[in-house]
């Protein structure tokens, strides 16, 4: 399941998830002449009149819309927000699908604006919205004339920064780990966590000048730091500042050059509240590394969860690596696992609405690519052990709108940087069997392409016979500051 903006095309789905969830979830708690009622208001163009002045939200799975909300302005003020038409096929209620899609509305900018969310609850949604954290509005537990519970939350903005001074730090340490007793009852071990903390790289979340949580780092070897010790105010839970803290000082980590990062805490099933705390880390992408039955007593077996740190960096120099090849390849073969693993980055690449208008075919049969191979005139990549092929259909995505180019074009991309992280080299190839010639017909033929399918474009994979560590000199590139910019077209200032 993924969360996208919603497009114009998806009117009529979301119009009949809407009408389908009112008529089978909401007439246990309303009559069934109120439901009918009100789905003549939850039409096609309804949905996109609402969606011209909000901000629509689609959950999808497997090309279906399970899911929908909608976040905007609350009566036109700039500092208070409404949520909207939050449905979720029965089928689908109960898998924590609402709850992300609530999520997401509150990421949103009209949400991150906003010091107040309104919603009117109906009374099937109810729970459902105060386990959020919506509370009855002026504390007003009784429902209006519509029906509807009027239930609003109050936002809690907050910056992250990066705290120097030592005494600042422990008074944040004390100010915090005192009140989450429940995890820290200990009271030698969070005087220890106080007194350390002036030492170590410290990471503090703030609303109007007050400390509401905080993350501290310290390193325990040449390349790894640890996650020693964190804490969020008790009130302020479940709204992301643990994940913001925790970004600021991986963000940290890295610039500082560690390749991992560690933490330790209570094993998986001892207790209810360390579990909630494992499944926060391994959320952020940890990972169970050994678990130590005794270092902190029998009745506390210690869990060491990890981290590789240096995946975006490696990213990066990917990127920079990547070069066109279109020299001889060795003739050792790509494993299926490896071409699989390049046709899943195609895939996974973004798709406007999520059309996927692109399609692959991977060739590594010798007879098949010595077919493909004799009808590429001049010849291209003739010794790689394997290509890929594109195809693209045309979709249109919304009018007359199709995203085909893009999509293929996005496909190709990461394709062509998972080749180069496996070590193969590779070429974009498309002008030259698109043109005039149309020798991407002539491939697509052979290999059975059915009509509605074009085949634009071709990628040899294999290992060079040029010394793998001799990536070809990149071309001339003109200097950043004549290409890119800030806020103004030729601008850097």
């Amino acid at each position: 399941m993924f969360i996208r903006r919603f497009c114009t095309e998806d009117a009529k789905e979301v119009s009949d998830l809407i009408i389908r969830t009112m008529r089978i979830t909401n007439t246990r708690d309303y009559p069934v002449e109120m439901m009918e009622e009100l789905i003549t208001h939850q039409q096609p163009e309804d949905v996109l009149k609402r969606a011209s002045w909000t901000h629509y939200y689609v959950a999808e799975e497997d090309g279906k819309i399970i899911g929908c909300g909608a976040i905007g302005p609350y009566w036109d003020k700039e500092d208070e927000s409404s949520l909207f038409s939050i449905f979720v096929l029965p089928e689908c209620q109960g898998q924590g699908i609402g709850r992300a899609i609530v999520e997401t509305l509150e990421k949103d900018d009209y949400a991150l604006r906003a010091k107040r969310i309104e919603i009117p609850a109906s009374i099937t949604a109810l729970k459902f919205y105060r386990k959020l954290g919506y509370e009855y509005k002026n504390g007003v537990a009784a429902l209006d004339s519509e029906r509807l519970y009027r239930l609003e939350k109050h936002m809690k903005h907050y910056t992250v920064l990066q705290i120097t001074d030592p005494k600042e730090k422990s008074q944040i340490a004390r100010q915090v780990l005192e009140a989450l007793t429940d995890w820290f009852e200990v009271e030698e071990s969070r005087e220890e966590y106080i007194r350390e903390s002036a030492g170590w790289d410290f990471f503090a979340a703030k609303q109007e000048g007050k400390a509401i949580g905080f993350l501290c780092l310290k390193q325990t070897g040449p390349a790894t730091v640890e996650l020693a010790v964190m804490g969020v105010l008790k009130e302020y839970h479940r709204l992301g500042i643990g994940r913001a803290l925790f970004a600021a000082a991986k963000e940290a980590a890295v610039r500082a050059g560690y390749e991992f990062m560690q933490v330790k805490t209570v094993q998986m099933g001892v207790y209810e509240d360390y579990d909630q705390t494992n499944r926060f880390y391994q959320s952020l992408g940890f990972k169970e590394l050994e678990v130590f039955p005794v270092i902190w007593g029998e009745d506390n077996p210690c869990q060491i969860y990890v981290m590789a740190l240096q995946d975006e960096q490696r990213i990066v120099d990917i990127i920079r690596r990547r070069r066109s090849y279109r020299g001889r390849y060795k003739a050792d073969k790509v494993p299926r696992e490896d071409l699989k693993m390049i046709l899943e980055a195609g895939l996974d690449a973004p798709s406007g609405c999520n059309k996927q208008t692109t399609s692959l075919i991977a060739v590594d049969d010798p007879k098949v690519l010595k077919q493909l191979f004799a009808v590429i005139d001049p010849p291209v990549g003739e010794s790689a052990p394997a290509v890929i092929c594109v195809l693209t259909q045309r979709i249109n995505a919304y009018r007359d709108r199709c995203f085909a180019v893009q999509d293929y074009s996005a496909a190709i991309e990461n394709m062509l940087l998972v080749i180069t992280a496996l070590g193969y080299r590779s070429c974009w190839y498309e002008g030259h069997i698109t043109d005039e010639d149309r020798i991407g017909d002539k491939m697509a033929k052979i290999l059975g392409v059915p009509a509605g399918y074009d085949l634009v474009c071709m990628l040899p994979v294999g290992i060079p016979e040029e010394d793998l560590k001799k990536d070809p000199a990149a071309p001339r590139k003109k200097p950043f500051e004549d290409r890119a910019w800030f806020n103004h077209f030729q601008n850097n200032q």
